[in-house]
């Protein structure tokens, strides 16, 4: 990230999006100094900036706590006005689950985590709870994996000389040598398996989206109950109608584009 001295840099934009972004499922009223903490100011500089934001109404304030108004989701109208990615993603995927029966979701890259975009859940995988704007980090999902494998060497690589892998389970990939294996594979294949490796219990399956220029978009996937389905099951009986699904949502992003 560019920083003061460097070009046409804003470090009281970069401290305002950084309180914004202070905000969580687990977060949803922090106190001044909880935002202090977590932007890395002061309680003085901390306080300045979510009053403004509340004078500007994407910040509510409840006694001495502050949270998140539904203005910010204005923030997000450019890109999904220019990006019509969850209107056409959703129908593939309602289909796709209706015909298997199981749990699909799409993911895009954002930085070094991939954010939720559309889905339908099966009835039977009740342990995932996600909703759009879900972020995970990049390493630890299929969907992610699909996504890094998608990027130039050099960005690979750069992406894994900055990371830090944190186990989720025992089956987290914590090793980067063991993480470039699995991107190069990945890269090669055409697809993702995760094996309980985000969520105990939960296999998943992923592939890319590409748009009209054959750039990767997006990454779908396929989730379900490890005792349901075997690794090798997964990718002989569910990965050919989620790579036909994709076929679909690329017909009509290159239509779109």
């Amino acid at each position: 990230m560019a920083r003061a001295g460097d070009g046409p840099y804003v470090q009281s934009l970069d401290r305002g999006l950084a309180v914004l972004r202070c905000f969580g499922e687990d977060r949803t009223r922090l106190s001044i100094s909880d935002v202090a903490r977590e932007v890395g100011v002061d309680r003085a500089v901390a306080r300045r900036l979510l009053h403004t934001l509340a004078e500007l109404g994407y910040i509510g304030v409840d006694g001495t706590n502050f949270f998140v108004r539904p203005r910010v989701l204005e923030l997000a109208q450019a890109y999904l006005g220019t990006v019509d990615f969850p209107d056409v993603i959703q129908p593939h995927l309602a289909q796709l689950t209706s015909e298997i029966h199981e749990t699909s979701m799409a993911f895009v890259l954002d930085g070094d985590e991939i954010v939720y975009l559309a889905g339908v859940q099966a009835r039977r995988l009740v342990s995932i709870n996600v909703r759009v704007g879900l972020r995970i980090p990049a390493y630890q999902s299929p969907l992610g994996h699909v996504l890094l494998a998608a990027q130039a060497a050099e960005a690979r690589e750069a992406y894994l000389e900055r990371v830090e892998l944190t186990p989720v389970t025992r089956y987290t990939i914590i090793e980067k040598p063991a993480l470039r294996k699995r991107l190069t594979t990945v890269a090669n294949q055409g697809y993702a398996l995760g094996d309980e490796e985000l969520e105990m219990g939960l296999r998943t399956i992923a592939v890319p989206v590409h748009d009209r220029h054959d750039e990767v978009v997006a990454a779908i996937s396929i989730g379900v109950l490890a005792a349901a389905y075997s690794a090798r099951k997964l990718v002989s009986d569910l990965l050919p109608h989620l790579q036909e699904t994709a076929k679909r949502i690329e017909s009509d992003l290159a239509v779109l584009n």
